[in-house]
């Protein structure tokens, strides 16, 4: 199986930082960060893994900037529309 990095190719999802993203919740919303741990990385795909991934990102509400949301990997997929 080829890797991609477009999101949804092959079943997986690929989500990176300084990626957009349309949120269900959020809109438009944009990776700032993606930590395992307490390291940070560039980019992870949505695998059987045992650790935990954090997503950090960013939006607007009511034309002021909104960052600092967090959810787990896997609740950042499952939000994505």
């Amino acid at each position: 199986m080829g890797e991609s990095d477009d999101p949804g190719s092959n079943g997986e999802q690929v989500v990176e930082r300084q990626g957009t993203y349309d949120h269900e919740r959020h809109g438009e919303v944009e990776v700032t960060g993606i930590w395992k741990g307490v390291e940070e990385v560039d980019g992870t795909r949505d695998a059987n893994e045992n650790d935990v991934y954090i997503v950090r990102y960013s939006t607007e509400e009511d034309g002021r900037e909104v960052d600092e949301l967090t959810d787990t990997l896997d609740e950042f997929l499952e939000a994505l529309e």
